[in-house]
């Protein structure tokens, strides 16, 4: 995969079973750590049982190689939201991203500096409803305390300059790529 390449991005359960895909995405960035990708608003995400709904606003997507979380930085009209994801770290398979989500999430507001966590109860019954290994659990709940440090800290892609550096390279790609008037 190349930078401006389209790809599409899946989410599994840990049993293997779909649970959601991301339609069309623009590769900003791949490094030996990570991918940066980028989403615009109105993409078509389906989740399970021909479900879908679309975005609502441009997003980047921080996809680690090596942590144990995945991080979307939805840029709203009045704040900067955080949409963290507890998850393998990503994997390319024929020119898709793809990791299994382990249900535990974490919102986190610029502004107001709030963090939340969401899903707790999720994450439990699924711990036993797909019988995550013990190692699996613990894995989430340390990458989970990683996770919050990095917020509180503004590390990697929580820190304003990368929030700034990527949405620029987002919003020029864009427009790169939108289709041209014709006379």
């Amino acid at each position: 995969m190349k930078k401006n390449d389209k790809i599409v991005t899946y989410a599994y359960k840990h049993d293997g079973s779909f649970h959601r895909v991301w339609t069309n995405n623009t590769l900003l960035c791949h490094t030996k750590d990570y991918y940066i990708v980028g989403t615009d608003e109105n993409v078509r995400v389906i989740e399970t049982k021909n479900h879908y709904w679309f975005t609502k606003e441009p997003a980047l997507n921080y996809f680690s190689k090596k942590r144990w979380f995945n991080i979307i930085i939805m840029f709203k009209e009045k704040d900067i939201v955080y949409y963290c994801n507890l998850a393998t770290p990503i994997l390319e398979e024929m020119g898709t991203l793809k990791y299994i989500d382990y249900d535990l999430d974490v919102k986190y507001y610029v502004n107001s500096k709030k963090i939340k966590i969401l899903d707790k109860n999720e994450f439990n019954v699924n711990k036993f409803k797909y019988k995550y290994p013990e190692w699996i659990e613990e894995r989430v709940l340390e990458e989970l305390k990683i996770l919050q440090s990095w917020m509180k800290n503004e590390i990697g892609p929580f820190s304003p300059q990368f929030r700034e550096k990527w949405y620029k390279e987002m919003i020029q790609n864009r427009s790169i790529n939108e289709p041209r008037n014709r006379k």
